[in-house]
This record gives C-alpha cells, structure tokens and sequence, in this order.
C-alpha cells in the first residue's frame, strides 16, 4: 500500500493528504525552501529562459500553447486573438484537468473539463485537450507538440508536473494572475514558484510591480506593467456585448451576486454559508423589481458538495436557475457584468475588476479589511459600500440601486482614471505583445 493510500486509511484531514502528495509529486524541498540554492535556481532558470526566448529569433513560425483548465482563470482573449492574426504566431489552447491532487468529485472535474472545452469552442480557438482516450492518461505536450512560448494562466501545483512552469524552463513562459491582484497574499501573488520561474509576469500597475520586488524570490527582475488584460474588453471600443441576461416581463435592474469559495481553510473570505439563504430569501422578495445573477467562483461547487453533499449542493444551485427572476452563471463573466446594474460579491479579484464597469457595488465582509487586503486592495475597497448584515444588503438594493442614491460615483470615477485606464497609452494585449517581441530581440528592459 503506498504512502498517501495508508493516510487515506488512517483518515487524515484533506488539506494535509494534499499536500502530502504534491510534496512527494514535486520533489523541490530542499530546492525551494533553502533560500541562497532557490535564488540562484530561479536566476538559472532565467537564464534558460531568455536563452529560449533569443532562439525565436528568425523563427517563421512561433508556437505558442496556452495552457487552461477552467474558464474563469482565462483572461488573455485579446493576447489570443493577435496571435491568431498574426503569421508569425499559432497559438492553440491546450486543457487539462483542475486538479489530480484533490479529492474532487471526478464527475465534477470531467464536466469542468468539458465546460472549459466549450468555453475556448465559443470562442474559436484552436485546443486540444492531451489526454489518450483509450487508456485515460494526460499526454506530455512537450514531447507531441513542443511549443516555443508557454502561457499558464494558474501558479499552482494542483496539475501534474508535465503542465506545470518546471517542465518548460528551456521555453519563453509567461504568466498572468488569473484574478486582479488585490489580496494580502504576497507568497500565492508574486512568490509561487511558478511565478518565479516564469520569463514574464505581466502586472497590472506599478503598484503590483513594487509589490512583486519585495516580496518574490526573484525581486521583480521578471515582471513587466502591461495593465491587466483580463479587464482588456472593458477598454476598448470594438466589443460588442451579447444579451447574456434572461429576458423578464418588464424591466428589472440587474444585480450580481458573486460569492468567493473559500468558505475553509486559514484564508477564509467568502461569506456564502452566512448568506446562502438570506439571498434565495431576498431574490423572491424583490422579484417583482430586481433580477439576480448568481456567480459562484468555480471552485465553490467543489468544495460545497464536500461539505452539504451533491443532492444539496445541485438543490441550492438548481433553485437559482428556476427562480424567474434568476440565472446561474458558472462560466465568462464579461457581458454579465456590462449588462449588470450592480454587483454584490465578497471576491479576491471581482474587488478591482468590477470597478471597470464605474457602477455601484457592495462588498460582503466577514474580515477586517486591513487583514485581507493589500495596499492596492484597500483603495479598490474604499470604492465599495460596505456589506455585514441583511439591512446592509436591502439598503444597498433599495437606496443605491433601486433608487439611484449613489454618493460614491464620483469616487468611483476617480479610482478607473488613476489606476485602471490603459496604461502609457496602450492597451494591455499591446504591451504583452511588445515585451515578447523585445525579448526575442535581446531587449530586457529589467536588464541589470
């Protein structure tokens, strides 16, 4: 019996059995957690980067795989989308399971995959999803598709190793936060190893890249402000949004609720089992006036069934797509959040991201701010009205939303030109697109 089969046996606790076996998948103890062995592994690894990044030079063809394994961690459309117009580039997406290390329902992680699988179908994208469909193991793309430059669009070990940045050192690897970096998290932000070993870390603002010079191993030398081009959409003039929200007898104003999954573990920000049924309770109370989108992170329905079990977990869910005023919304958020009125949520990312849109939006607290968020954070934060009880939450609806009482607007307005309009004059996918140009010229602008 092996190691990780005899903790199952001996019922020890889930979080630990994971990390159990992603300490024996990744053999890196002593590597990452001696600090003068890990800089200089990172500043090796960089060197191996740049090296792949220069053998572009001449290429006609550049191979570019983006590496997803649920929708809500995409953020790079616009980056694709050049690519794809480009004859120097042939981007694919390249999906792969969230996790192998968790106890996940299976069922669950097959329809994540087949929903991630239809997201990038939606969109066009050329993908392939490596997995031999006779014997049901994941294929190393490396050795069957090679590709030249590699995007990840998650930091952690939660894939096999065959996925992860350690087996693409020799490539140009780049990474974007797969949410708007608002949180106190400085190691999970701009400390994971994958972060440190990627060739580029595209951040937001000049804001995160301070951050990511004092708190990561590789002091920032492989970060580059971009903006953030998850929110590239909101910036441009050529989107044209889909009416994603269902239609109603008569008018109603729209407001999203969208809570955080992380209901356990030390970090614990989402206040969805304290508002699970009071908000079931208020979208029949105002159906007549508002209509309500739940937007769980994905990552919630996978740790509800844990802890209610999937008969209760798919009744809580099912009543938000019957109620006639509701919709369940598990995929891309974009068009639900340009047709929306408001938002409620108590989300790491959603704290910036939401404030593109310029409309009123409450946050849901069950931790002192000053503990969660960062200094980014806190002023994202200070553009939200402040939720903790049921009254919060009707005042919001009724007095802001419904009523149109908004003193915070033009806070709001001075928050989006600040910090979240594009950036030196150029929109995100621009940026990203002139870093990787100049690196396989040689060009580093953080050249020492």
């Amino acid at each position: 019996m092996s190691l990780i089969a005899t903790l199952k046996k001996m019922n020890v606790e889930s979080p630990l059995l994971y990390e159990f076996r992603i300490l024996f998948h990744y053999p890196d103890v002593i590597r990452t957690h001696v600090p003068f062995l890990y800089r200089w592994w990172i500043k090796q690894s960089r060197k191996r980067t740049m090296i792949g990044a220069q053998s572009l030079q001449g290429k006609k063809r550049i191979d570019v795989a983006f590496i997803l394994a649920v929708p809500g961690t995409w953020k790079l459309d616009y980056v694709f989308k050049t690519m794809q117009k480009s004859d120097k580039y042939h981007p694919y997406v390249v999906i792969i399971p969230y996790t192998v290390f968790k106890d996940y329902s299976e069922e669950e992680n097959e329809k994540t995959i087949r929903r991630t699988e239809e997201f990038v179908k939606d969109r066009g994208f050329e993908y392939v999803i490596p997995r031999d469909e006779k014997t049901g193991k994941w294929i190393d793309i490396k050795k069957t598709l090679n590709p030249d430059i590699v995007f990840f669009t998650c930091p952690y070990k939660d894939m096999e190793r065959k996925y992860h940045a350690y087996h693409f050192v020799d490539k140009l690897t780049c990474y974007v936060s797969y949410g708007f970096t608002s949180m106190k998290l400085f190691k999970n932000n701009f400390d994971k190893l994958a972060i440190n070993m990627a060739g580029c870390y595209f951040l937001e603002t000049p804001v995160h890249k301070r951050f990511a010079q004092q708190y990561s191993h590789a002091r920032g030398r492989n970060c580059y402000v971009t903006g953030y081009p998850g929110c590239e959409v909101y910036l441009r003039d050529d989107y044209l949004p889909q009416e994603v929200w269902r239609p109603q007898e008569h008018p109603k104003k729209r407001i999203i609720w969208a809570p955080h999954h992380t209901i356990d573990g030390t970090f614990s920000v989402s206040t969805f089992l304290d508002v699970c049924d009071i908000m079931l309770d208020i979208a029949n109370r105002y159906s007549d006036r508002v209509q309500f989108a739940f937007k769980p992170h994905q990552l919630l329905k996978f740790k509800l069934i844990t802890i209610w079990g999937e008969e209760r977990t798919n009744n809580y869910y099912r009543q938000w797509e019957q109620l006639p005023n509701c919709q369940l919304e598990e995929g891309g958020y974009i068009d639900l959040f340009i047709g929306s009125d408001a938002m409620m949520h108590d989300s790491c990312s959603f704290t910036t991201e939401y404030l593109y849109q310029r409309k009123p939006v409450m946050y849901l607290l069950k931790n002192n701010p000053q503990d969660v968020f960062n200094d980014f954070g806190i002023m994202s934060f200070e553009q939200h009205y402040p939720g903790r009880t049921r009254e919060d939450i009707e005042h919001f609806i009724e007095d802001v939303v419904l009523a149109g009482n908004d003193p915070m607007r033009e806070g709001r307005e001075h928050f989006f030109k600040e910090y979240l309009g594009p950036y030196k004059g150029k929109l995100p996918s621009e940026n990203i697109m002139r870093v990787i140009e100049d690196l396989i010229a040689g060009k580093d602008e953080n050249a020492q």
